[in-house]
C-alpha cells in the first residue's frame, strides 16, 4: 500500500473530525453538569486530540475484528487504560490536571477515570468504527486528492499552531 500525502492529509482530517466529537461532547457534558456553559479542551480550537489520537489506536485493531461487543468491550478497555496513562502523562508533562471525575460515582484512581466515562467511550467507539471512519472513506473517495491534501493541511496546520501557542502560554504562566 503505497503512503501519499493526501491519503495522510485524509486521516489528518479523521483526526480532526474526532478531535472535534470529543470537544462538543464534552462541552455539551460538562455544561450540562456544570449548568453553564464549559469549553472543554487543552487547545484554543474546539479540538481534544486525545480523541484523535485514541481513533488512530483504535481503527486498526478493529479493522478486522469490528464486532458490536468487541468494539464496545475492547474499546473500553482499551480507552480507560490509555486514559488513565495520558492523565499521568499530562499531570506530569504540564503540571495541571485536564480532567476529573472526583465527583463521579465509580471513579477510579482518585477520579483519573470513572466507570461512565468507560462506557461513554465504548459507544463513541462503536460510533467512530460502524459510522465515522466509513463515511469519511466515503466521502474522500468523491474529492480529488488535491482537495484531500489541502484540507488535510490546514487542519494540521491550525492544529500545530495552536499546540505550539498554547504550549507557550502554559509555560509562560
Amino acid at each position: 500500500m503505497k503512503i501519499t500525502y493526501a491519503k495522510i492529509c485524509r486521516y489528518i482530517i479523521e483526526f480532526t473530525i474526532c478531535g472535534l466529537c470529543g470537544w462538543i461532547y464534552e462541552t455539551i457534558l460538562t455544561s450540562y453538569l456544570w449548568g453553564k456553559f464549559a469549553e472543554r479542551g487543552f487547545l484554543h480550537i474546539p479540538v481534544l486530540p486525545i480523541y484523535g489520537f485514541f481513533a488512530f489506536i483504535l481503527l486498526p485493531i478493529f479493522k478486522k475484528h469490528n464486532e458490536f461487543f468487541t468494539v464496545f468491550f475492547g474499546s473500553i478497555a482499551i480507552t480507560t487504560t490509555l486514559e488513565l496513562i495520558s492523565a499521568y502523562i499530562i499531570e506530569a508533562v504540564i503540571h495541571e490536571r485536564l480532567w476529573s471525575y472526583r465527583s463521579w460515582d465509580f471513579n477510579f484512581f482518585d477520579g483519573r477515570i470513572s466507570l461512565y466515562s468507560s462506557l461513554m467511550f465504548g459507544v463513541l467507539s462503536l460510533i467512530l468504527i460502524k459510522g465515522v471512519h466509513p463515511l469519511v472513506n466515503k466521502i474522500s473517495e468523491k474529492y480529488s486528492a488535491k482537495v484531500i491534501s489541502i484540507t488535510g493541511s490546514i487542519c494540521w496546520i491550525m492544529i500545530l499552531i495552536d499546540f505550539i501557542i498554547t504550549v507557550i502560554q502554559k509555560f509562560n504562566n
